[in-house]
């Protein structure tokens, strides 16, 4: 009678070991198609909180991508280069402490509902210290293709 229990019980912890470990699994994104949106959530979170930073963004399979930035520092900015994928999207737009500008451009041709990944190079002008400041970015910026 006791093989049994201890048979039931080891079976019971080896179940709940399997399951934890799928959920993690899945919220990695270590399985294609489960947990997918990780990476994306993760760039936000990146660059939301970038002194240029990028609060939304449509990049669409049709070429006409937008994406919104904001001035995080407490000066004001002239912002000299903002490009995606190598490609310039606009440039001198200036900006004052917390505002934020639309800018507009084809950054890439993407397939709809595929997920994307593009270095982000941004360069700007401290209007307080006049000093042209290219700051180093670590992540880029990802997420699914609009139609």
């Amino acid at each position: 009678m006791r093989k049994a229990q201890g048979a039931t019980e080891y079976l019971i912890i080896l179940a709940v070991v399997v399951v934890i470990a799928l959920i993690l699994i899945s919220v990695l994104g270590g399985i294609p198609g489960i947990g997918g949106g990780a990476g994306s959530r993760t760039s936000d979170a990146y660059w939301a909180n970038q002194d240029i930073a990028i609060v939304s963004k449509a990049i669409s399979a049709s070429g006409a991508d937008t994406v919104v930035v904001k001035n995080n520092l407490k000066n004001s900015i002239t912002l000299n280069t903002f490009s995606v994928n190598g490609v310039a999207i606009d440039s001198d737009n200036v900006l004052s402490a917390g505002q934020e500008v639309s800018l507009s451009g084809a950054v890439a041709a993407c397939t709809a509902s595929q997920s994307y990944s593009y270095t982000v190079a941004v360069t700007y002008t401290d209007s307080a210290t006049g000093a042209s400041i290219t700051p180093t970015l670590a992540e880029k910026l990802e997420g699914t293709c609009a139609n």
